[in-house]
């Protein structure tokens, strides 16, 4: 029989090649598109005028359930039937829900679009491309806040799409990444300001906090290393969290010290104020640090703490 830390180093490359080749599945079969469906039905159920928080944290809970328990327990009954056909089986499922908690591709994806527009000076394009991945209205955005918009989102990207779901797949396998993945994609769905989502939404936003914690420190360094490998300039400061975010502000900060950028979402922060804003050069550089940072965190990060929790005995295959 295959060793567990094999195994699950053997699942987690698969999982990688698969979103470099294969990027974001469809819909019809996308694992969270299926989180999000579960959202939107259960969300109008939940929601009431008296105990907001209570009933988030049930739909939270709900969620979650729905989304990791019958994955988890399929997946625990092929590994068991000593069964070599089920065991491929068993990898080929568990690489592809893995894979689904995380993307590279999909990022490369969505960015390349914005910088492709800007470069044939589309702004119409390029502001509906953003508008496909922040929160914030565009219509109003010029070419640097796009390119500020487009940086910002690679770089709490890293850390929410990708490094925090590795992470926690390091500590509790497949099932740490999934419920990262939900918290993630609740937190997009209901951690809203307004009156209808502040309460209702309060434990959706700290479940998201407390699981980019301790990710959100780590992509600093990460971001460093990759600059300095790729021959990117990196000006050697330290930039405050500036952002209401508990952690957004330190994958940013990071992102705009390295560039020697300024970054700026109208009316709420400025990361970096002395220095110019962005362009479309420094898009593609901020890609290319995302790049080279989530290949790098995988053998730098990831694949060490599996190996030393198996050797600790405590790893957790599923």
């Amino acid at each position: 029989m295959i060793s567990l830390i094999a195994l699950a180093i053997i699942i987690l490359l698969l999982a990688i090649v698969l979103d470099i080749l294969m990027g974001e599945p469809p819909d019809i079969i996308h694992p969270v598109v299926f989180m999000g469906i579960t959202i939107s039905k259960l969300k109008p159920r939940f929601m009431g005028k008296e105990n907001k928080i209570a009933r988030g944290c049930l739909l939270l809970i709900s969620i979650l359930i729905i989304n990791t328990v019958p994955v988890l327990a399929v997946l625990y009954i092929l590994y068991i039937s000593g069964s070599t056909i089920l065991l491929i089986l068993f990898i080929l499922i568990y690489a592809y829900f893995l894979k689904s908690t995380f993307s590279i591709r999909g990022m490369g994806t969505h960015i390349n679009r914005i910088i492709g527009a800007m470069e044939n000076n589309d702004m119409d394009s390029a502001k509906k491309y953003t508008s496909m991945v922040v929160r914030r209205s565009t219509d109003k955005m010029d070419s640097h806040h796009i390119a500020s918009a487009a940086i910002e989102t690679i770089a709490e990207g890293f850390v929410d799409g990708y490094l925090t779901p590795l992470f926690f797949y390091a500590f509790f396998g497949l099932a740490g990444a999934m419920v990262a993945k939900v918290v993630n994609t609740m937190d997009s769905n209901v951690a809203y300001r307004d009156n209808t989502h502040y309460e209702f939404g309060r434990c959706t936003a700290i479940g998201d906090s407390i699981t980019n914690f301790v990710s959100s420190r780590m992509a600093p360094v990460i971001f460093r290393i990759s600059a300095f490998i790729l021959g990117i300039r990196y000006i050697k400061t330290r930039i405050a969290n500036t952002t209401d975010s508990l952690n957004a502000g330190y994958s940013m900060g990071a992102m705009a010290e390295i560039l020697g950028i300024k970054l700026e979402k109208s009316g709420e922060y400025i990361i970096n104020s002395e220095a110019n804003y962005p362009d479309v050069r420094n898009i593609k550089d901020a890609l290319k640090i995302y790049y080279a940072s989530s290949l790098l965190s995988i053998f730098i990060f990831v694949i060490p703490v599996m190996v030393v929790l198996f050797v600790l005995h405590l790893f957790i295959v599923l």
